[in-house]
């Protein structure tokens, strides 16, 4: 028993070591400045619009709007769309001091709460035209697609 615990307990000692020293050792996986971090959509634009679109065609079809809910449901697409942070530049990044760049994360993210409330008004807008059915779908669908919120 104390032999296949200390193996154990070897095997794992060396699978964590193993493990950071790759980890620590491959230099082809730092952060280039151009990836996507910034904005929703980073280097995977057209990709990214695309995706969205049929994300929107697929609940409106769920939805099973009536004519009359058409036009807020209009209204909320194009309030989506505008509240859609714009990505920098990755040169004019990198060539900035750190302070510049801590001070355009700020405004970044300044401009980003901006438009969270935004799309958080247009989200309630529209969820008040919605019938409790309706209600009960958006929300199904709306937590879906928000699930990365609160990952550190």
């Amino acid at each position: 028993m104390k032999t296949f615990r200390k193996s154990i307990v070897i095997a794992v000692a060396s699978l964590g070591l193993g493990g950071a020293a790759l980890a620590a050792s491959d230099p082809g996986t730092a952060p280039t400045g151009g990836g996507c971090h910034w904005g929703v959509f980073g280097s995977h634009g057209a990709k990214s619009v695309e995706r969205i679109a049929k994300r929107q065609a697929a609940l409106h079809d769920k939805l099973n709007l009536s004519p009359t809910q058409e036009a807020a449901w209009k209204t909320f697409t194009d309030k989506l769309q505008s509240a859609t942070p714009a990505a920098p530049e990755a040169a004019s990044v990198a060539t900035m001091t750190a302070p510049e760049r801590a001070d355009r994360m700020a405004a970044f993210l300044q401009t980003a709460q901006q438009q969270a409330a935004t799309r958080a008004q247009a989200v309630k807008e529209f969820y008040a035209v919605l019938s409790p059915e309706q209600q009960k779908t958006f929300d199904s669908q709306f937590q879906r697609r928000h699930h990365h919120f609160g990952r550190g």
